[in-house]
């Protein structure tokens, strides 16, 4: 468990240092409203083609090779990133390295998902919250210290760095055990098989639905806030990043530490409070007009992202044990990707004609008209009632 939150923290730091980063070399290099969502959205357009094929890719393979082949090709692409200082330049690299993100984070996914149950509810939080303890704590402060001593260039090789340092702790937990090792060609009808699943499976398709809302939020808030605080409130860069840091240090305590109570409370009150925390941050966030109300804000954004978090764990884990699992983990790695580059075409299309700020508004109210959605789906409600012997039951008559 100790190697795996370690593979995770890097995996996760080595991201969230190149988005921040990415973010910030965008507004050094003036890029255009435009060309901060279509650089945002193009972190996750290649996450969509290739995360079903790399699903089939761990299964046959194992998580071990899969894993160390994509922190490699990430390595190769940001340390080609900064050979060319241009806002266009910039938008392919981060497309490119997206295509290759599957392959690390499809195959944590697999290895997690597989042992959640084994490791017990109230650490359902701790995959999530050792990545994003990289990705959003310990990332945001790294980026300004590598940019204020080495320059925009020399951090970006940093980066590459950093995937290849994820290669440390891979085999530790990638062991044989964990890869599921397949036989036979690689057959189109592999690929979409988790399509299909989640076309038959309801509650799988209100779990995704949630991990999708809150995949836009994240992304959104994550990309622009820093964007958002330096143009519209003048904050320096230092001070804009920390908002992503408080964001990220409470998002991390939660999933952490709030496992038990989701078992306490039960996860549909968990999920009602989680998405009235969202919802009522991401309003505080676009009504603001001072910058001290950013900061209550985001606290309230990254608690109920990790209660959400949290909840969505448990509920992909046990639509896993009811279908399998090698399905349902390419579904939670697209899915999320799916938001994040819905969240960089909102501010594409609309961050100059509305307002970047503005666009927290109808994010927002989508989830607060999700909570009323929830007060009726008796289907949805059922099921996160439903305890592990009742649903593997249901699984193996189905």
């Amino acid at each position: 468990m100790g190697s795996f939150i370690s593979l995770t923290i890097f995996a996760g730091l080595g991201v969230g240092v190149a988005r921040v980063l990415t973010s910030l070399y965008a507004v050094q290099l003036n890029a255009t409203e435009l060309q901060l969502g279509l650089i945002s959205a193009a972190q996750s357009i290649g996450i969509l083609v290739m995360a079903l094929p790399i699903g089939v890719l761990v299964k046959r393979l194992g998580s071990l090779k899969v894993f160390s082949l994509g922190s490699l090709m990430g390595a190769v692409v940001y340390g080609l990133t900064p050979l060319h200082a241009n806002a266009w330049y910039l938008m392919i690299c981060t497309a490119l390295v997206s295509f290759v993100l599957p392959m690390r984070f499809v195959s944590i996914n697999t290895v997690f998902l597989s042992k959640l149950r084994q490791l017990g509810p109230t650490r359902a939080g701790w995959f999530r919250g050792s990545h994003m303890m990289g990705f959003f704590l310990i990332a945001p402060a790294l980026t300004v210290l590598l940019i204020e001593h080495f320059g925009y260039s020399v951090s970006f090789y940093w980066v590459a760095s950093l995937f290849i340092s994820a290669l440390i702790f891979a085999p530790l937990c990638f062991q044989h055990k964990h890869s599921v090792e397949g036989q036979g060609s690689f057959q189109w009808k592999d690929v979409i098989a988790p399509l299909y699943l989640l076309k038959t499976h309801i509650p799988l398709r209100m779990v995704c639905l949630l991990e999708l809302l809150s995949s836009i939020a994240n992304n959104y808030f994550g990309f622009f806030i820093v964007v958002i605080a330096i143009q519209r409130f003048a904050l320096s860069e230092p001070t804009a990043v920390m908002l992503l840091t408080t964001q990220g240090l409470v998002f991390v305590g939660s999933l952490f530490s709030m496992g038990s109570l989701a078992e306490w409370l039960g996860y549909y009150k968990f999920y009602l409070i989680g998405l009235s925390l969202i919802g009522s941050g991401l309003l505080l966030l676009a009504l603001s007009s001072i910058s001290f109300w950013l900061w209550p804000a985001s606290l309230m954004l990254g608690l109920g992202l990790g209660m959400l978090h949290i909840a969505n764990f448990m509920s992909f884990a046990k639509v896993g044990e009811q279908t399998e699992m090698a399905k349902v983990s390419p579904i939670l790695a697209l899915v999320g990707p799916i938001g994040g580059l819905l969240g960089g075409f909102l501010g594409a299309a609309f961050g100059a004609s509305i307002g970047l700020q503005n666009l927290f508004l109808p994010i927002g109210l989508a989830f607060l008209a999700l909570i009323l959605w929830l007060f009726k789906d008796q289907v949805f409600q059922q099921f996160l009632q439903q305890k592990p012997e009742q649903h593997v039951v249901e699984g193996q008559q189905s």
